[in-house]
């Protein structure tokens, strides 16, 4: 399986590395045909694609009252893993490959979880790729989201592991100035290089353990693209920690990298970057558990 995966990343990192990403024309949101019909809320459900019309199956998670309200939530959109990639064929198979991690995994099987997003009033999509995350279809969705469900769009928030993470990367680096907040975890391949304009004054956090050796350099790479908006152009430097470490960038006015110990969701900085020792691939699941992690998120606004 570790083999398998590192051949599919040496292959994705060829065509990550082979001129790199334009950054293309957004799609309008909303401009996809509103039809679902939403009978659901406060509860995990798994949509495939015939009953949609989405590009993608998801998972779905409404807040309560959600059905009986006019407002606009937040959106969380996470984007899984290469170990997700594939195609459902019943809403069974689906429900259990998107709430394998990340916010809708907390929500079915932990009452914090759902009543922490239930409070919150947020909605939580997870799309299955069969492939891979290409940012336009991805932003397709996103605009299908905003047709068919009530949205604030000013905190709309996309998150990704692995392969997802490296999706996240992909979808900011053309379209990142349409979100409140990113949070890639363990991407598996770093950045084309040039500057991150669309994510000018966007808070990024990522997470990465330090021993994960494939794809140590690649959040950080991205990273670079993020702080030379503000001036920086030199990577930042990360010994090996014997704990827990949290990076911050604050922006314009002191383009430089300050560190503190352990996870670090205070604060203003645009950019932070959380180290865990060690070299296991799986850095989210701890992150995803930490609710501070999830207030810093959602206190975010574009």
């Amino acid at each position: 399986m570790r083999m398998q995966w590192i051949a599919l990343a040496i292959a994705m990192g060829a065509v990550a590395c082979g001129g790199g990403f334009e950054p293309g024309e957004a799609e309008a949101w909303g401009t996809h045909e509103a039809g679902l019909t939403i009978t659901t809320e406060d509860q995990v459900v798994a949509r495939l694609p015939a009953s949609t019309g989405a590009g993608y199956g998801y998972g779905e998670y409404l807040p309560p009252g959600y059905l009986t309200s006019t407002t606009s939530y937040p959106v969380i959109v996470h984007l899984n893993g290469n170990g997700e990639f594939g195609t459902s064929t019943t809403e069974a198979d689906l429900l259990n490959v998107v709430t394998r991690n990340g916010a809708l995994k907390n929500i079915r099987y932990t009452s914090q979880g759902k009543t922490y997003f239930g409070q919150r009033q947020v909605m939580v999509f997870t799309p299955r790729a069969a492939t891979s995350w290409q940012p336009a279809e991805v932003d397709a969705f996103i605009s299908f989201l905003v047709a068919n469900y009530r949205v604030d769009t000013t905190r709309i928030y996309l998150t990704g592991l692995s392969f997802g993470g490296y999706g996240s990367w992909k979808y900011a680096y053309t379209y990142g100035s349409r979100l409140a907040a990113l949070a890639p975890m363990a991407s598996n391949i770093g950045a084309p290089g040039p500057v991150i304009t669309q994510l000018l004054n966007v808070p990024v956090w990522a997470v990465h353990s330090y021993g994960d050796s494939i794809t140590y350099t690649a959040d950080r790479s991205w990273l670079t693209g993020v702080t030379k908006n503000y001036g920086l152009t030199q990577p930042l430097a990360v010994p090996a920690p014997s704990q827990t470490v949290t990076y911050l960038f604050p922006g314009a006015g002191s383009p430089t990298w300050t560190s503190q110990p352990g996870v670090v969701a205070s604060g203003s900085a645009i950019a932070r970057f959380t180290v865990l020792p060690g070299n296991a691939h799986d850095c989210w699941t701890q992150q995803y558990d930490n609710y501070a992690f999830w207030d810093w998120m959602l206190a975010q606004h574009r």
